[in-house]
């Protein structure tokens, strides 16, 4: 632990990543290059004066700071010497010195990872096919790693956060920047099912050029990136395709209207030659080889009208029906079909479990919830914000929950 410190200090220089590794390799590592001396700077190739400035200047106590900070959070500080740091990331010429880590980061190296990016502003057209295969993906077996941006990000990780898979969250400022604003529900949901990561420590303002160094560890930490909408050539996802190309990953484009003015980049892109596709499977299948957890095998999903609190009506009319032909229903005549609440407590967590057991057809305020089931004010609000993004509860005015209509008990 007495060595991350190093690492903290030479991630918070403002010096290339990819120049900080030549650093320490030449060197031995962060510790020696900390207690280097200007000369020795001066003999590694390519560094310039501002560089070496930055190097000699050996201020540390921002790094206490921050480990505080983190450890506050609850939080995890990985750097490049850690075994949970992801080779395929380390693998990457300017991968993060730091990352910091919230939540349950998946072991990236053994999973299946696909990156999904798009346009903020994208069409209802977008939205839904961001939602139909980040869902694809994860119920094939995948992890879906998301900006968590505006537009695209946020249908991606709702897409798979409905499915219950985890989210790896790619951050363009500090681990406890909730950005966009109203996605502090997203972020919490993402939390609770997987992990938020970032190179930026907290306190880090989301500012315009983070993100497309954000992007690189999207593509990084992943086999391959979906895009879904891309407008024009200056848009911030093509800066992720540009990533990919230099890291060797595979790139898949969802195709749209030839008309679509918010789809005429990723047009091209196909008519350039990268692959199309329309379905996760098509992103997963030449990785099912190496990766046991994908399979092609895929229930159907009961997809769901996304919680008016954060939806507009256009966006949630596109992506409001299916069934779940998986879970165990009750049939109640040919017009109604029913969840059986024992099969949706199977795949839920034990604290969801406890939170689906004090609902029922009528609403109770959220304080009737947490006096019943004994957990955590705070515990309670991210179960309430997974559940709804699930489809299986609904919000009702005045922070009263009901289970959603179409589950209900067998007994």
């Amino acid at each position: 632990m007495a060595e991350v410190k190093y690492w903290i200090w030479m991630n918070e220089l403002g010096i290339n990543p990819y120049l900080a590794r030549r650093v320490m390799e030449h060197l031995g590592g962060p510790r020696e290059a900390f207690f280097a001396e200007r000369e020795d700077f001066a003999k590694i190739p390519d560094l310039k004066p501002q560089d070496i400035n930055a190097l000699c200047n050996k201020e540390i106590g921002h790094v206490y700071r921050i480990q505080d900070d983190m450890q506050a959070l609850g939080g995890r500080i990985l750097t490049q010497q850690d075994a949970e740091y992801p080779q395929r990331l380390s693998d990457i010429a300017d991968a993060p010195v730091v990352l910091y880590v919230r939540g349950r980061l998946p072991v990236v190296d053994d999973e299946a990872v696909v990156a999904i990016a798009g346009t903020r502003d994208c069409s209802p057209y977008g939205w839904a096919a961001a939602v139909r295969l980040a869902g694809e993906v994860t119920r094939h077996g995948g992890i879906v790693v998301s900006g968590l941006a505006k537009g695209v990000d946020t249908a991606a990780a709702e897409g798979a956060l409905r499915e219950g898979g985890p989210v790896i969250g790619v951050l363009g400022s500090g681990p406890e920047r909730v950005y966009p604003a109203e996605n502090v529900a997203l972020f919490e949901a993402v939390l609770e099912n997987g992990a938020l990561v970032s190179e930026y420590p907290p306190g880090t303002d989301p500012v315009g050029r983070n993100f497309p160094r954000r992007n690189r560890i999207m593509t990084g930490l992943s086999l391959a990136l979906v895009v879904v909408e891309i407008p024009t050539e200056k848009s911030g996802a093509m800066r992720s395709v540009d990533h990919a190309v230099e890291q060797g990953r595979d790139i898949f484009v969802v195709p749209a209207n030839i008309d679509a003015p918010t789809s005429q980049a990723s047009n091209t892109l196909i008519v350039e030659g990268f692959q199309s596709a329309s379905t996760g499977w098509q992103v997963l299948r030449d990785y099912a080889g190496q990766f046991p957890r994908i399979r092609q095998e895929i229930r159907e999903t009961r997809q769901v009208e996304r919680p008016a609190m954060r939806a507009s009506a256009q966006a949630a009319s596109v992506v409001k029906k299916s069934q779940n032909s998986a879970k165990k229903v009750i049939d109640k005549g040919e017009k109604e079909v029913y969840i059986d609440l024992k099969e949706v407590l199977k795949d839920r967590s034990e604290a969801e479990q406890a939170v689906l057991a004090r609902l029922g057809a009528e609403p109770i305020h959220v304080d009737e919830i947490v006096a019943g089931c004994g957990l955590p004010v705070q515990k309670v609000n991210v179960c309430l914000t997974t559940l709804a993004i699930g489809g299986y509860i609904r919000e009702h005015p005045g922070k009263r929950y009901s289970l959603d209509p179409k589950i209900r008990s067998s007994r």
